[in-house]
């Protein structure tokens, strides 16, 4: 690029000015022929040029065009260029303004994946670690692998809901109808029983277990693709995104679920 194209001239722009300078007065026809120009961009160029006042057009029949002198065509060009700089610079500062904010609002996700059959003792302190942390709500959905495995498998993880919360804490535990096939008479009447504070309604609609404590904290349960009632290991994430949309999932589902006291005491089909 020559340094007038630096300047912001287009290579036509260039040897029209270039042309006038050598020919002095000359009409478009004649900057065509002698610059190389075509006629059908020979008009674009020399209007251009007497837009950014690098060219004057004299009012004759046929326009001639003349080029101001170099100096204080370089003098215009180099002011056109700073202003554009400086609007540049301008649009620059105030897209950084924004995104500064922007970016640092945005909190990026936590999560650790452990290993953790189902009853094992790292669920059970996992189990417990997270919902000792509730201060409000804990909602936890119940189903594979549990639905799966045989009741004696996963009692452990059930007496965290009663011994660790706090008794302000609204918990709700919605779970899978096939549980109940495995949980013997005295485990569902003490879960009927349960303290106040603690909500469990059964469903036929949910396949995932996960759990969502306080809106900002996550549990995903991932059940192990080799056997079947067996869970493979707990992912935990911090993201309260993630937790509002799990959050909404679970409620909608809580809200067609059935309570599990009318399961048990009037024998109602779950989820109806």
């Amino acid at each position: 690029m020559s340094d007038l194209g630096e300047l912001g001239l287009s290579s036509y722009e260039e040897k029209g000015y270039r042309t006038l300078l050598s020919l002095g007065s000359a009409t478009a026809q004649e900057v065509s022929e002698a610059s190389g120009v075509p006629m059908g961009r020979i008009y674009d160029v020399l209007n251009g040029l007497d837009a950014r006042d690098i060219v004057t057009a004299q009012s004759t029949e046929p326009t001639r065009y003349a080029a101001v002198d170099p100096e204080t065509a370089v003098d215009r060009l180099l002011a056109e260029r700073r202003r554009e700089l400086d609007a540049r610079e301008a649009r620059y500062e105030e897209i950084a303004e924004g995104i500064g904010p922007e970016l640092a609002a945005t909190t990026p996700a936590e999560s650790r994946f452990w290993t953790a059959p189902l009853g094992s003792d790292v669920a059970v302190s996992l189990e417990r670690d997270l919902f000792a942390t509730a201060g409000e709500t804990i909602r936890s959905a119940m189903s594979y692998p549990y639905a799966a495995a045989p009741w004696d498998r996963y009692e452990p993880e059930v007496d965290p809901f009663y011994e660790t919360v706090d008794d302000g804490v609204d918990v709700r535990m919605l779970g899978h109808a096939a549980m109940l096939e495995a949980a013997p008479p005295g485990a569902l009447d003490d879960t009927v029983d349960a303290p106040a504070n603690v909500s469990v309604r059964v469903t036929t609609d949910l396949e995932t277990t996960f759990d969502v404590v306080d809106g900002n904290e996550v549990t995903f349960h991932v059940p192990h693709p080799l056997e079947r009632g067996e869970r493979l290991g707990v992912i935990h994430v911090r993201d309260e995104s993630m937790a509002g949309r799990l959050a909404a999932v679970f409620d909608r589902a809580w809200a067609a679920a059935t309570p599990l006291s009318a399961v048990v005491e009037d024998e109602v089909p779950p989820g109806e």
